[in-house]
């Protein structure tokens, strides 16, 4: 079984991802550290997203191996309320809340176990190069409100970021507080209702030959006004190039729109995790 890995810091001032690789009990992992928008730094100038990120890959090195993964991400979940209790976090703010988004598979002999929360990718790869998403981006319909009034702007003539970001504010603030609600998206956040939002399954492993885990920082943009990509524009050259090379073109286009004109998106370069499992 061949292994790749990689991740990389976006335009924040600290990678808020972290990824799980345990080879002894084939759990692999991406976690996408979802800071508070009220603004939060512990003494070691760690967000509160590098720092829930960094709680759930902890936790997932040290899984028993009889362990229910959708269980257990509840059990992350519920430690992670601990932490932001002990840093009294005010839990009437949402938008206080730290979070995780996570993607994690255990491979088995004849099987794969994976769950996921937020908007971490898994792909099943197979022999004809069928690309077959075992997860849903959950966050994705709540954000599209907030990209349509991002193109609306761009139309209106606002070219820079920053003035785009302001049009979609108190969008991205309610998008906030539809975690872990009917109509909304998962994310262990420390919320006792994330339990409900957890998707998790198994897939045998026939004719499978990788296994693709994403933060969404690694997924193509889709261009202003235009048709997004198919999960295959992703994930296929990640299998066929490597993930560094894909990853090095994906931030060239990203250097190249650097106000986020040609391709909507919130931030010029999100941090960036992906693991490739070759099973063949």
């Amino acid at each position: 079984m061949k292994l790749e890995c990689i991740s990389i810091k976006g335009t924040g001032n600290t990678n808020e991802d972290a990824y799980v690789i345990s080879q002894a009990d084939q759990v692999y992992a991406v976690i996408d550290g979802v800071s508070s928008l009220v603004p939060y730094e512990n003494r070691f100038g760690q967000t509160g997203g590098a720092i829930a990120a960094e709680l759930v890959k902890r936790k997932l090195e040290i899984m028993p191996p009889d362990a229910v993964l959708s269980d257990y991400l509840t059990f992350v979940n519920e430690k992670l309320r601990e932490v932001m209790r002990e840093s009294e976090i005010d839990w009437k703010q949402k938008e206080a809340l730290w979070g995780a988004a996570c993607a994690v598979v255990r491979v088995k002999e004849q099987h794969i176990e994976y769950a996921q929360t937020g908007d971490c990718m898994i792909f099943a790869v197979y022999e004809d190069d069928t690309v077959r998403p075992l997860t849903f981006p959950q966050v994705s319909l709540l954000e599209q409100n907030a990209i349509a009034r991002w193109e609306d702007g761009i139309r209106e003539g606002l070219s820079t970021r920053a003035e785009l970001h302001e049009r979609c504010k108190d969008i991205l603030i309610h998008n906030r507080y539809q975690a872990n609600e009917s109509g909304g998206y998962g994310v262990l956040n420390g919320d006792a209702a994330c339990a409900d939002f957890i998707e998790y399954g198994r897939i045998n492993r026939i004719g499978l030959k990788a296994l693709v885990l994403a933060t969404d920082g690694l997924f193509m943009p889709r261009p202003t006004g235009g048709k997004g990509p198919g999960w295959e524009e992703t994930v296929l050259p990640i299998v066929h190039k490597g993930l560094q090379r894909y990853t090095d073109e994906l931030i060239a286009l990203e250097n190249n729109d650097p106000e986020c004109i040609r391709y909507a998106r919130f931030k010029k370069s999100d941090d960036k995790t992906g693991i490739v499992v070759n099973l063949r």
